[in-house]
């Protein structure tokens, strides 16, 4: 800790030569997926966390799953550099979360899992992290929480080039190009990443090895058009395609040299939204996604060559209703299909109806500090064409006194879907899929505190919370052997999570520059528990995370920190993941050239103490890295 300190102290004896040349940096405290509808961060019941787009652009992360893994907003199991990385919040499995790109469905309906290593940042504007069950408001699989990545919009001319360079062969290319004519706009941007990942690690002997057959390259085009029809009227449509080829060296003691992945997303979504009146509106949202993954290895004794291909469809209508008020309404009805092709299941289909329904009902107050009490009431009724899932609802409580120190409450009920692989995976001498199975069912609830000093104070914003939650789970689907030997999945597993949730934002303005210090940081008790008592694999019950941030815009450093206690991969909790710290380190520099032209540079030094660890067993991470982005901007009117 020592060497932080004084590189921090180095850096801000040469921010004042900066003064002349500082931005202002905008904080953004608007949400849209606790009520799907903007609201402030301090006018909502759920416990939710924003990743900014300036969060984002301090970063040299490629994917999601490389920003994920540098804090603790939530936690992943990662399968090495360009493989598997998968998400957990409030100690749920993978397929508990619901992740969403501008409010459309990724999670997979054949296994339920988002790859987050298949999610690129490049085209990112900001993150909601919505945190504690959300069927209420957004069907299946949001039994834990869910992500909402919300994507870039067309702004005024303006063309941005980068490149990231790091260890182990990593080379990153992005150009980003925007235009705005009147009433249309438009955005491209195009990135390609690659690297050898051919990183050392040690084995279980205390042999220093080389990760070999972890190659990848992956690009991405995303294009965004708006048309601002009306005043009152506005068409967004977009377009993405991704790719990825990427070599997949097993687990050690299990080396697979020869065996690969390709995938290949293609989406194309259409938002339109009107204004009626100061007090209604509506939006209709229609999208198409096409997922493909082949997995191929030649390898003695268990080749294979298995090919999986999803589609889904979806069209939805909102509306908002009392708008400005102290009821404001949300209702909306969607239909979603979604058909998997898959050398697993085969082909199968899936249609889903639901109708929704949302209202705060706030109440402006006077009593003895107490300001303002609001209600927030939800309810959805899903039906799916392959199992029985019913009615989801939920409420939520929120008391504020004198704008600074808010008491939030939340209950419901969510659920998870089983997927296309639990209840059609063809029947062997050795397994076999449940057509009968019901949804995982999850009773979930959370208290909190909130200190929020935003206006309050001269030159420091501090944001402190903490949340206590429960999440009891029934029907949980678990592939068990039969008397037989044959595994089949049923609904008999039954899971008790509990934990306390801290985050805290302290930032310090001083000399006219906004945010001249500051420091983000969150903790995380969970314990979850299996019907015998044991806890989960992967859930570390106690993770800490923060970042430090010191300079303007024009000059900046960043330290980040990362701690995990042990986790145990047995369910027998008999073997475990040593605990772990690592930390990172961002240094930044911006400069204009002219008026309207910009160059900057960031350094990067990840795990700098060269940390030995693993998020998933037998699959290692990295040691020390370094790298470093190059980005050129322009901007016209």
């Amino acid at each position: 800790m020592k060497k932080i300190f004084i590189f921090l102290f180095l850096l801000f004896l040469t921010i004042e030569t900066t003064l002349a040349d500082n931005e202002v940096i905008k904080l953004d405290e608007i949400i849209i997926s606790a009520t799907r509808t903007e609201s402030s961060l301090d006018r909502i019941s759920a416990s939710s966390v924003i990743v900014s787009e300036a969060q984002i652009n301090s970063s040299v992360a490629n994917d999601l799953s490389d920003l994920f893994n540098t804090t603790n907003i939530v936690q992943t199991t990662d399968y090495g550099t360009g493989s598997l990385s998968t998400i957990s919040m409030r100690g749920s499995s993978s397929s508990q979360v619901l992740v969403l790109v501008d409010g459309k469905r990724l999670n997979d309906s054949r296994n339920g899992m988002v790859n987050l290593d298949l999610i690129p940042i490049s085209n990112i504007q900001r993150i909601e992290i919505i945190r504690g069950g959300q069927s209420a408001i957004y069907g299946a699989d949001a039994v834990g929480g869910i992500i909402n990545i919300i994507t870039k919009k067309p702004r005024n001319s303006s063309i941005k080039l980068s490149s990231n360079i790091g260890s182990y062969g990593l080379q990153s290319y992005e150009i980003e190009a925007s235009k705005k004519i009147k009433s249309i706009g438009g955005l491209i941007s195009l990135s390609r990443t690659s690297s050898d990942s051919d990183f050392p690690y040690k084995n279980k002997f205390g042999e220093e090895l080389i990760r070999e057959n972890a190659e990848y390259a992956k690009r991405n085009v995303f294009t965004k058009l708006t048309w601002n029809i009306l005043p009152s009227a506005n068409l967004e449509i977009s377009a993405n395609h991704f790719y990825s080829d990427a070599n997949t060296p097993g687990m050690i003691g299990f080396y697979t040299p020869n065996a690969k992945e390709k995938d290949k997303t293609n989406d194309f979504s259409l938002n339109f939204r009107h204004k009626l009146s100061p007090i209604a509106s509506y939006k209709i949202t229609a999208y198409d996604r096409y997922a493909f993954m082949r997995y191929i290895n030649p390898t003695y004794p268990y080749p294979s060559d298995d090919t999986h291909k999803t589609n889904s469809k979806n069209a939805e209508i909102q509306f908002n209703i009392f708008n400005n008020t102290n009821y404001p309404l949300v209702i909306g009805a969607l239909h979603l299909n979604e058909k998997v092709d898959s050398t697993a299941v085969n082909e199968r289909g899936r249609q889903t109806y639901s109708g929704y329904a949302q209202q705060e009902i706030g109440k402006e107050l006077s009593l003895k500090g107490l300001k303002r009490v609001s209600l927030f009431p939800a309810i959805r009724w899903d039906h799916y064409s392959d199992f029985e899932a019913g009615i989801s609802p939920k409420i939520g409580f929120l008391a504020s006194f004198e704008d600074m120190v808010y008491i939030r409450a939340n209950i419901g009920k969510s659920y998870r879907a089983p997927t296309m692989s639990d209840l059609y995976w063809p029947s062997s001498a050795m397994t076999s899929g449940n057509p009968n199975l019901k949804p995982e069912k999850s009773n979930d609830g959370d208290f909190g505190v909130q200190l929020s000093l935003l206006n309050q104070l001269d030159n420091i914003r501090i944001r402190f919370g903490t949340s206590y939650f429960q999440n009891n789970i029934t029907d949980g689907i678990q592939w068990t052997p039969t008397i037989g030997g044959k595994w089949i999945p049923n609904n008999i597993a039954k899971i008790n999570t509990k934990g306390i949730e801290t985050d805290m934002m302290f930032h310090l303005s001083m000399l006219d520059i906004p945010d001249l210090f500051r420091i983000n940081s969150n903790y995380t008790l969970t314990i979850a528990k299996d019907s015998l008592g044991n806890q989960l694999i992967h859930r570390p019950k106690h993770a800490l995370g923060y970042t430090v941030r010191i300079g303007t815009n024009n000059l900046w450093c960043q330290a980040q920190g990362l701690h995990q206690s042990r986790r145990f991969y047995t369910t027998a909790n008999t073997k475990w993941l040593e605990p772990f710290t690592k930390y990172d380190f961002q240094a930044g520099m911006e400069r204009r050239i002219l008026k309207d032209t910009k160059t900057g540079l960031i350094l990067e030094l990840k795990n700098a103490f060269n940390a030995d660890y693993q998020l998933s067993a037998d699959y290692p991470m990295p040691g020390r890295e370094w790298g470093f982005r190059l980005y050129f901007g322009m901007e016209g009117e």
